[in-house]
């Protein structure tokens, strides 16, 4: 997978998800994103809003774990 591919994942998932009413919800919605779309197991220290909290936070954390960056 390429950072292009990445990205575009990324943008559909961001446009086609409910917010969540709450942070918590929000956050493990996108770590099981990220676990399904990406191959990524994410340990419960990476489920953090410094990797998932915007677009860009959860573009440079898939991208650092894939090593694209």
């Amino acid at each position: 997978m390429i950072k292009k591919q990445v990205k575009r994942r990324i943008a559909e998932f961001a446009r086609t998800y409910k917010a969540a009413k709450n942070d918590e919800t929000k956050l493990l919605l996108v770590a099981l994103f990220v676990e399904d779309a990406f191959g990524i197991v994410l340990s419960d220290d990476d489920i953090h809003e410094k990797n998932f909290g915007t677009h860009h936070a959860i573009e440079n954390f898939v991208l650092e774990k894939l090593h694209l960056e």
